[in-house]
């Protein structure tokens, strides 16, 4: 019997979540399925290996059964049912910008609209005489459905960070502004972004939101208030919202997220006898609300200590703070080397000397070059003759550095049945094998699986290169049990990477968090192609800080002679 993984039951719970929402149901029932995912995603082992379902946080007896179904590959008769009464192509119309599912549920029993394909074929006039609408949120709603592309309808860290940074320099320089931060899902780092949300303190906020309004990047102006304006750029939308400096936290917090997050804080400050919102903290039933400068005092004044933006969702973050155990999270400074990037002996674009001039400006002690080994022609895969050639060219390459230690490696395939690309020999002269799958991806889990552990119990394998597979925006993970990859990862002292690479981010967070609960360590490579995309360790950072990782957990935070010491040390 096949057995849903974990991050497969999420997204049906948030499916689940998303119907109910749609249909009009209990705000306490819809949440009750969000925070079911949280709990199910933030799971350190198999959700099939939990005898008691509702020992999990936020797990009632009803929402255990569903978990139970669908981890036994069963339909749940709540989601069967919610399927059959909603039309399909209402859950991606809830992917527009600012249409929630709430919004769609409305467009559907209201309009008959059922897909974002009748929604952009709607005239304006219709949409813009339901209540609560109005001309500008129709022509806001109708536009993002007319350029809707399902493939491209979330931008990737990188470019999501580029433009948000561009925005947040503009924002600063302005002389009106005294403290501004982005907000949203890319101040919490999750792995796609939708659109962008900056924060900002200012004792003119009209100057600042004219200015922000004639901005070189505002394409199009979406709103335009004294405190908050709405902008197109490069038809991603930004939300900027000022706010006087006194109450710049409560904002900052609010609209930083993540809803759960947010959700439970409000219940701590309930059962404080007080109500938290975007204007600070009252007093429960004043509505008399006292600003909060920093999101510092925010915390401490619910009596705790500050949780960083990326674990802020509800995933245990409020208990750890509540105890003083919060993880001391790894940072990109932290970060020593890095143990998979590429050169033009195969298919990057740097060579050796350019690849490791730039990692020392990073500031690194080691570097490891993993070029495609011999069977992966489209990527010129080294023949072992090439392969013998690179290693003393990267021999005599670390002779000439002095700032920093240079390694010869290998990414070597994992062919199909599990064998690896090169013969073992060859292999044992190499400083690091990163082993990966890049062909044959649709041999059902139960193959895949078996491929990759047979991959791990290869001796010279030190680590398991972008193990799900996936192209964030262009391609689904391949089917394979990943709790099972990290029992045997823990079993064979093999590393698991964590490619930073934007469009990667392999593995997913909460698999890294449950692969380092079970104390296998990780990797955070670039798998760069060349010398820029050496800077790409900042994501993988990210996503290890969004699994509450420290740098104990990380092989290639190891100073150099720990690094060295771990090499001879073998698996």
């Amino acid at each position: 019997m096949r057995r849903l993984q974990n991050n497969e039951i999420v997204q049906k719970l948030e499916t689940i979540a998303t119907l109910m929402e749609i249909k009009d149901e209990a705000y306490y029932r819809v949440l009750g399925y969000h925070r079911a995912a949280e709990s199910v995603g933030a799971l350190g082992r198999p959700v099939g290996e939990v005898e008691d379902l509702t020992e999990l946080p936020h797990v009632g007896a009803r929402t255990a059964e569903v978990i139970r179904d669908l981890a036994e590959d069963r339909t749940p008769k709540l989601l069967a049912d919610l399927s059959a009464e909603i039309p399909p192509g209402l859950v991606e119309m809830t992917h527009l910008p600012s249409v929630g599912p709430r919004t769609v549920g409305r467009l559907w029993k209201e309009l008959g609209v059922t897909s974002v394909e009748e929604l952009a074929a709607l005239d304006p006039e219709p949409l813009a005489a339901l209540k609560g609408f109005g001309k500008k949120s129709a022509e806001k709603i109708l536009r993002a459905a007319r350029t809707y592309n399902a493939t491209e309808r979330r931008m990737l860290l990188h470019d999501a960070t580029a433009l948000g940074e561009l925005v947040l320099s503009f924002v600063r320089s302005h002389p009106a502004t005294e403290r501004a931060e982005i907000a949203g899902s890319l101040r919490r780092m999750k792995e796609t972004i939708g659109d962008l949300d900056i924060v900002a303190s200012s004792n003119d906020p009209a100057a600042l939101a004219d200015a922000f309004a004639k901005a070189p990047f505002a394409d199009e102006v979406l709103a335009h208030g004294p405190k908050k304006v709405f902008i197109l750029s490069g038809g991603i939308e930004v939300d900027l919202r000022i706010v006087a400096p006194e109450a710049y936290g409560a904002l900052l917090h609010h609209f930083t997220g993540g809803q759960a997050h947010n959700i439970v804080l409000r219940e701590r400050a309930v059962k404080m006898g007080m109500n938290i919102s975007e204007y600070g903290l009252a007093e429960a039933g004043t509505g008399d609300y006292e600003p909060v400068a920093t999101e510092e005092e925010l915390y401490s004044r619910l009596g705790l200590a500050y949780i960083p933006p990326e674990l802020r969702e509800d995933s245990g973050e409020l208990e750890a703070a509540e105890k003083g155990n919060l993880p001391d999270l790894v940072s990109v400074g932290d970060v020593r080397g890095d143990l998979h990037v590429h050169t033009n002996y195969s298919d990057g674009k740097g060579t050796i000397e350019s690849m490791a001039e730039a990692a020392i400006e990073l500031g690194y002690e080691y570097l490891v070059f993993c070029d495609h080994s011999q069977s992966l022609k489209v990527a010129n895969g080294l023949s072992p003759e090439r392969l013998e050639r690179k290693l003393e060219a990267v021999r005599a390459a670390d002779g000439r550095y002095g700032e920093i230690h240079l390694l010869c490696g290998s990414e070597v395939d994992v062919l199909k049945d599990g064998t690896l690309d090169y013969e073992d020999d060859l292999l044992a002269e190499l400083d690091f094998v990163v082993a990966s799958v890049h062909t044959s991806f649709r041999i059902g889990e139960e193959a895949m699986t078996e491929r990759i552990v047979r991959a791990m119990n290869n001796p010279h394998v030190r680590a398991i290169g972008h193990p799900t597979g996936r192209i964030l925006n262009r391609r689904e993970p391949y089917e394979v049990d990943v709790s099972r990859l990290i029992r045997e990862a823990a079993a064979t002292n093999t590393a698991l990477e964590l490619n930073a690479y934007p469009d990667r981010l392999d593995l997913a967070a909460p698999y890294v968090r449950e692969a380092v609960n079970a104390g296998v360590r990780i990797t955070i490579d670039t798998d760069a192609h060349d010398e820029g995309a050496l800077s790409f360790a900042k994501y993988g950072v990210s996503q290890a800080r969004r699994a509450w990782v420290e740098k104990g957990s990380v092989i290639n935070c190891l100073p150099w002679p720990e690094f060295e010491a771990y090499l001879k040390g073998g698996k």
